[in-house]
This record gives structure tokens, C-alpha cells and sequence, in this order.
């Protein structure tokens, strides 16, 4: 089979499409045709080696963390109706998921709706956990909660606006001037950060979800009310002034989890969620979407194709 890998950090140079062992399910696994997968900002990072100390990796490596597609194999003690079933997996540390076939641990995966393609599905997991845990299992996001949510275009972003408002948040989200319709789409109401700074535009936030980390987590604490709560995901280094401010500063732990991807998946299948892939790109592009996922630009979701609709590879 063939897969995205890289044998020493580095520019997109450092990748390559190459034959690699086909991987065998063994207990409590299964085995996927991958026709599908995300591209996520911690691709790159994890490639240049600027997350090292968290995301180690052991070379050869393969690139991505989750996408879909379908089950063609089966180990010991898995039921037998997993197979030929189509789902979407959020990979454990270290398990690449831009090759052609992957395996998994069932707890990883969860099955895709009927209506629900398998490029939206593979949009999904990463990016609507890293959106979830933090709004539902840490903030408790509720009706009559003002949410604020930064980079409200991009791929967190958008799935974040979605789960706020579908659990009666009133939602705002930074994002630039080009973007305010797009946001806006989703059901948040745009703050547009290249007009004014977002804290002279927001205020009285009962929850900000801080995507970004630096000068914008500095920049966050003024526009939360006493008792509010500053929710961010591992990015730019910050300070915890909480205490200064009057309220509380958490950092949001991003595991796979199939019971976030089953309910993420419910709501794809009630209409309640949509994924915001903004490109499709055959995996044989795989240094074009690194680079564009490093200008910092890229809106909504860019998923690479790896197998045809016929289950062939794309070439």
C-alpha cells in the first residue's frame, strides 16, 4: 500500500509517497481501506518538529490523525457486522492515517450515518473532538451562554460555532472581514479582527474558546465576565492570569474518543452539523496541502482523496 511519510523533521520536502508494509488487524482490531482524510494544522507542526515534546514521533512516519473509510478486515473478538462498514476514526499517537489502508482499535472508530459522505465524515474527528471536549465536557455549554470562539473560520472553528449554538449559546467568532458571511453561516456572529481589535467589539462572555494561544489568549482575559471561563487548546505559549481577572483558565486534554465521534456523527445525521470542506485534493498533492495549511489561511477543512468512489486508489 502507499503512504504519506517522512523520515526526519522538516519543510514539506521531507515528504513522500511510498510503498509501505500493508498493516493486519490483530485483537480488538480492525482493518480500514482509508478513502479519506483530514488535514489538520498539527500535520505540519508535527512535521517541522515544533511539537516534538508533545507529538513524538518514530521514523519512518506517516502524516494525519483521522479520516474514513471502510472496514475490510477484522481481528479476534470483533464482532463480525463491523465488516464492510463505513466509519470514521480518530487515530491514537503515532498511528498515521494519510495511507491507504489503516489499522485501529475499535474504540477509535465509529460508524458513518448513510447520509453523511465519507469526505465530510473524514473532515470530522480531530477537529469536532478538539471543538467538543472543550465547549461540552469542560465549559458545559448551555442555553443563555454567551460563547466567543476564536478563528471562527477554520476547521476547530467551525464545528465549535455549531456545537455552541446547537446547545443554546449565543455564539461570536473572530475571523477576518472576507470571512464574516461564512462565519456567519454557521450561526455566529462575526467579529471581524482586521476592522477593530475583537475586545473593543465583545464583552460580558460567560465562555472563550481560545484556538490560538499568545497575544489573543492575552487578549481574551478583558472580554470574559467575573466567573467566566478562558477554555484553550495546547498553541502558543501563555501565562494564566485567572486570578488577576476573576476567572478560570483550563487547558483542553484532545484524546479519540468514539462516543464524541458517535454524537458528532448523530448530529451530521439530524442536519445539526455540517463540515466546512472548503477543497478536496488526491493525496498525490500532499506537499501543496502541507504548505497552504502553514500560511495560517486555510478556511474550513481541506481533506485528501486517497481512494476513488470504485475503492481503487486515486493515482
Amino acid at each position: 500500500m502507499r503512504a504519506v511519510q517522512f523520515d526526519a523533521y522538516g519543510d514539506s520536502g521531507v515528504l513522500h509517497l511510498r510503498d509501505a508494509e500493508r498493516p493486519h488487524p490483530g485483537p480488538g482490531e480492525i482493518l480500514v481501506d482509508v478513502y479519506a482524510a483530514s488535514l489538520n494544522p498539527v500535520d505540519w507542526k508535527i512535521r517541522a518538529g515544533l511539537v516534538a515534546g508533545s507529538f513524538p514521533v518514530t521514523f519512518p512516519a506517516t502524516i494525519g490523525r483521522d479520516g474514513a473509510g471502510i472496514v475490510r478486515g477484522i481481528g479476534a473478538g470483533v464482532d463480525p457486522s463491523m465488516m464492510d462498514k463505513r466509519v470514521a476514526f480518530f487515530a491514537p499517537r503515532g498511528q498515521g492515517t494519510w495511507a491507504e489502508e489503516i489499522v485501529l482499535p475499535t474504540d477509535s472508530v465509529a460508524q458513518v450515518p448513510s447520509n453523511v459522505s465519507l469526505i465530510d465524515a473524514a473532515a470530522m474527528p480531530l477537529a469536532g473532538t478538539s471543538a467538543f471536549i472543550p465547549l461540552v465536557d469542560i465549559a458545559n455549554v448551555s442555553s443563555g451562554m454567551r460563547v466567543l470562539i476564536h478563528a471562527g473560520a477554520g476547521g476547530v472553528g467551525t464545528y465549535a460555532i455549531q456545537i455552541a449554538k446547537a446547545r443554546g449559546a449565543e455564539v461570536f467568532a473572530t475571523c477576518s472581514q472576507r470571512n464574516a458571511d461564512f462565519v456567519a453561516s454557521f450561526g455566529a456572529n462575526p467579529i471581524a479582527y482586521d476592522r477593530a481589535p475583537f475586545e473593543t467589539q465583545v464583552q460580558d462572555m460567560d465562555v472563550v474558546l481560545d484556538l490560538m494561544g499568545g497575544d489573543v489568549h492575552e487578549r481574551s482575559y478583558p472580554v470574559l465576565k467575573r466567573g467566566g471561563l478562558l477554555v484553550c487548546l495546547t498553541a502558543a505559549p501563555f501565562k494564566d492570569r485567572g486570578d488577576e481577572f476573576g476567572i478560570t483558565v483550563k487547558i483542553a486534554p484532545i484524546l479519540p474518543r468514539r462516543d464524541i465521534l458517535d454524537q458528532l456523527l448523530q448530529m451530521m445525521k439530524d442536519g445539526a452539523l455540517r463540515s466546512a470542506v472548503e477543497q478536496t485534493l488526491p493525496v498525490t498533492d500532499f506537499r501543496q496541502a502541507h504548505d497552504a495549511s502553514e500560511t495560517g489561511h486555510v478556511r474550513g477543512k481541506v481533506v485528501m482523496l486517497i481512494r476513488n468512489d470504485d475503492g481503487t486508489p486515486v493515482a
